[in-house]
């Protein structure tokens, strides 16, 4: 890793991890095959935000 690079900020993480709750919301109704994708993100930022906190 290089020496500029940071863990996004804790205000940051919460509001992606929103954003890609929505997403996955409407992806089990609309878009399927990309559910399982959003999942796995959604899982990496809650590990993300919690080793943050």
């Amino acid at each position: 890793m290089s020496a500029d690079h940071h863990m996004p900020s804790t205000t940051d993480l919460e509001r992606e991890l929103e954003q890609v709750r929505r997403d996955h919301a409407i992806a089990l109704k609309d878009r399927p095959e990309h559910a399982h994708a959003l999942a796995a993100r959604m899982k990496k930022l809650e590990d993300d935000l919690a080793r943050a906190k």
